[in-house]
């Protein structure tokens, strides 16, 4: 039997959106340089797309930034791959916390105990000791009413949480937590709206299609508050004034000038390559223009006088070239353009009202529990009753039996939380109503530093302190995100952050530096100090990565599984670059966000017009598949037989037919309620290089198919567009999920799922506008019951069944569509890297950096 393990099941949305980030696995290690031809280096350096920058385990969320995060973190629990299948492991020989771990369904009671005994001797890399209070600090910040992170844990039915989690004693099932939500929501969008009443009074006034400033801030002096925006911000009006709402007018422009400083630095590295290129106007500035709409495009005509789109003509610049003339002037000028033009449009469709709408939400929820607290503040439920710490609990047993193994509870603690007597043992028990498959996969958390994330703070378990304040989106904000510590993570995992000198205690300047992030060895990692003290994580494109590999730059890549790229690693092998592929565990799709693209029959009409077939061209023969349904073949869950293509949706076409996707096209149109302006895309690629991408050619026949029809589609690149679909700014996108090892949907499609996924398909707005989206609410209700349902068993065979008829209501909503299933390719330095460390065999859970750990260097030192 092979084992693989996980070191971190960080929840983050990359298109990312929900991916576990695995860094662990079994090798047959031999010590010793088995390597002729090997290479000294200072440091292992390995490849990393574009980086955010956002380092928090509680709060990050694209892929790439949960990578260098989990290198730091140590979870509760992690895998093994057996016969096929994936499994829960823990105890002594795992990089986890947890020692034993088992659950028990009770039939009796309708309840699922899971029972962890903690490891004691674990300590974070500064040196502080990992005990029960960081454990519970982290429970306590995930199921936090006002947590706004990608983490799901408060979708599992644990008991009393939906009584915590609203200062309400409710019965199991009650709705009322839904309820917060949705009153939260609201009260945020009550907010956002002010700002777009003072604006749009002043243009009626004005008689004017602008609004300065200045205008802006002397009407809000003089603006009468509505109630609603009030009652977003405290449960005593008297306390809310115009201040406020001129510090939510400051806070707008501040927000969305950063987003013009990040679309910034995306344009200039997105239009590089042709048609743009071939023009020689594309410098910076002109590149940030056309992407803000500033520059005009004219295309070469076809025989049918349809635009070329592969072949411009003309640039047309559509401001002041002697205004624009640098960075700082592009900026000022589209900032003072759409603030005074649009400030409607920034507070409703700019990445910056999706970030207000997350704060408001948040504030507002703060602001409804407020009204359910004491008179003096404290909180009627302090805790949650089915998450207990034995050792802290009245009437809790001297002892536990897991798995036929008997631990003694801890009698007494150390001042540091520590166990005072070697042989006892914390221990965890959290109870949830009935069964949930995916529950167990929420409570392998990563276990993040109490003392690091929530300075401060203390944490006091028998009198229900848990380092957190409860309902405080201050104390989200200010204190867990502070951004002394979200740029530099801090945990128990296999290594540290560092600099470029190897020092303790970096910056977040100097911990990613120039698109290099620096970690070296953690002497205290439990598994033992890590075999290579120093490694690098380097930002390099997809495009350049065997370059970057074969001049040394790094010495791992993970590079597309093209055939030329497939030729170019034959043609290195001499040089002693090795490769390797597996089944990736996510799949390629195509996403629509219904919040910018309303009507469901244009969605549609834009999914029938891609030929998805034409994504398999890109990856060598063999190493990619079509799919039909929005889930990894992977999963066991994926429908096989008759119904693996066959979906019951025009989309995508098991047999791609020009004539026949027009005339859908058509008709889904007729049956749309649209202007001429809905018409006018973006498809978005992510990346510099747009032509190098596996769903390009989809794209680019889809934009002359609808081109045809009357639509106005481009197809643009953008390296920033996996980080701006967590905000949901884009309207169509080609992307890859990274799949969870349970196939449970709710965290990427549930309505009341707070993932940033649910952003990117437009939920925010479904659920927002009940009339204008009736036939989605409909959908997205029915979809959300199943998903629930599906949770409510552990028979495979009926959850396959259930998840299917879920994927078809995705489909019928017209965000999603799958578009290939493909593998991972690998590629590294044989010269520098000791083969014979990396893992034996690779499988959809493991790459060749598992056991990170335990990789060595070729040569001897």
């Amino acid at each position: 039997m092979k084992t693989r393990r996980i070191v971190s099941l960080f929840l983050c949305v990359v298109m990312c959106l929900s991916a576990l980030i695995s860094l662990s696995g079994c090798k047959s290690c031999t010590n010793g340089n088995t390597n002729n031809n090997a290479q000294k280096t200072d440091a292992l350096v390995i490849m990393s797309d574009a980086l955010d920058g956002l380092f928090n385990p509680f709060f990050s969320t694209t892929a790439p930034d949960g990578t260098i995060v989990s290198m730091t973190q140590l979870a509760m629990l992690t895998t093994k791959y057996v016969n096929g299948e994936v499994e829960v492991a823990f105890g002594d020989n795992e990089a986890v916390v947890v020692k034993d771990y088992q659950s028990t369904y009770d039939d009796s009671t309708d309840k699922t105990v899971y029972t962890f005994v903690l490891k004691n001797g674990i300590t974070f890399s500064d040196g502080h000791p990992l005990t029960m209070e960081d454990v519970l600090f982290n429970l306590y910040v995930y199921l936090d009413p006002v947590y706004t992170g990608s983490s799901t844990m408060y979708s599992t039915d644990i008991e009393g949480l939906a009584s915590y989690r609203t200062q309400k004693y409710i019965a199991d099932g009650d709705n009322s937590a839904d309820s917060l939500s949705s009153q939260a929501a609201g009260r945020a969008k009550n907010r956002i709206e002010e700002l777009i009443r003072v604006y749009n009074k002043v243009k009626n006034e004005t008689n004017s299609t602008e609004v300065s400033q200045q205008q802006m801030r002397d009407a809000i002096a003089n603006w009468q508050l509505t109630d609603g925006y009030k009652q977003a911000l405290s449960t005593n009006p008297a306390e809310v004034t115009n201040a406020q709402l001129l510090a939510d007018y400051e806070h707008t422009l501040e927000l969305f000038r950063e987003e013009l400083e990040t679309d910034y630095a995306s344009a200039a590295e997105s239009y590089t390559d042709d048609p743009y290129k071939s023009t020689g106007k594309f410098n910076d500035v002109v590149s940030f223009m056309y992407h803000e709409g500033f520059v005009k495009l004219e295309y070469a005509k076809d025989a049918n006088n349809k635009d070329i789109k592969s072949q411009i003509t003309k640039v047309i610049p559509e401001y002041s070239e002697s205004v624009v003339v640098d960075k700082n002037s592009a900026i000022n000028y589209v900032f003072n353009v759409t603030v005074t033009s649009g400030l409607d449009t920034i507070l409703r469709y700019w990445a910056t009202a999706n970030t207000l709408s997350t704060e408001y939400a948040a504030k507002a929820t703060e602001v409804i529990l407020s009204e359910n607290r004491k008179e003096d503040g404290s909180l009627e439920i302090a805790s949650i009753s089915g998450i207990k710490s034995l050792a802290h609990s009245t009437g809790a047993p001297a002892t536990v039996t897991v798995n036929g193994n008997t631990y003694t509870v801890a009698t007494a603690h150390n001042n540091d939380g520590t166990v005072t007597n070697a042989n006892e043992y914390d221990v965890l028990q959290i109870t949830i109503n009935g069964v949930d498959p995916k529950a167990v996969w929420n409570f392998a958390f990563s276990v993040a530093p109490q003392h690091y994330y929530a300075q401060g703070y203390t944490v006091d378990i028998a009198n229900n302190k848990f380092g957190v304040e409860y309902g405080s989106f201050d104390f989200m904000t200010d204190v867990v995100q502070n951004p002394a510590i979200t740029k530099v993570p801090m945990g128990a995992g296999p290594y540290k952050a560092t600099n470029n000198t190897n020092a303790d205690n970096p910056t977040g300047s100097e911990f990613y530096n120039d698109n290099v992030v620096y970690f070296k060895r953690n002497d205290s990692f439990i598994m033992g100090a890590p075999k290579i003290e120093k490694i690098r994580y380097k930002v390099v494109s997809s495009t350049n990565a065997l370059s970057a590999l074969q001049n040394g730059e790094i010495h791992y890549a993970t590079p597309q599984l093209t055939q030329n790229n497939i030729d170019i690693l034959k043609g290195l092998e001499a040089n002693g670059i090795q490769s390797t592929y597996t089944d990736q565990l996510g799949y390629g799709y195509i996403g629509i966000n219904a919040g910018k693209v309303k009507d469901i029959n244009l969605r549609r009409a834009i999914m029938c017009a891609m030929d998805t077939s034409l994504a398999l061209s890109y990856y060598q023969t063999g190493t990619a598949s079509t799919i039909y349904w929005p889930m990894s073949k992977v999963s066991w869950a994926y429908p096989t037989g008759n119904d693996a293509t066959v979906n019951g949706k025009d989309y995508p076409a098991v047999r791609f037919n020009r004539a026949t996707a027009i005339q859908q096209i058509k008709d889904y149109m007729a049956e749309a309620t649209y202007s001429e302006n809905d018409l006018k895309l973006k498809f978005t690629i992510a990346g510099s290089n747009m032509t190098d991408h596996p769903t390009y050619q989809t794209f680019q026949n889809a934009a002359e198919i609808l081109n045809e029809c009357g639509w106005q589609i481009e197809v643009v690149p953008d390296t920033l567009a996996l980080t701006k679909l967590s905000t949901g700014a884009l309207t169509v996108w080609a992307a890859a999920w990274g799949s969870t090892i349970d196939p449970d949907m709710y965290q990427v499609y549930h309505k009341n799922s707070t993932a940033t996924s649910t952003l990117a398909w437009g939920y925010r707005e479904i659920l927002a506008d009940q009339a204008s989206y009736a036939e989605e609410n409909l959908i997205l209700n029915s979809l959300s019951d199943v998903i629930d349902r599906a949770r409510e068993t552990t028979d495979k065979d009926d959850r396959k069944e259930l998840y299917q008829e879920a994927m078809g209501y995705v489909l019928d909503l017209a965000i999603e569509l799958p578009v290939y299933q493909r593998s991972v390719l690998y590629a590294y330095n044989a010269n520098i890297i000791n083969v014979n460390s990396l893992p034996s065999e690779l499988n959809p859970y493991t790459s060749p950096l598992d056991h990170i750990w335990e990789i060595e260097y070729a040569f001897a030192g």
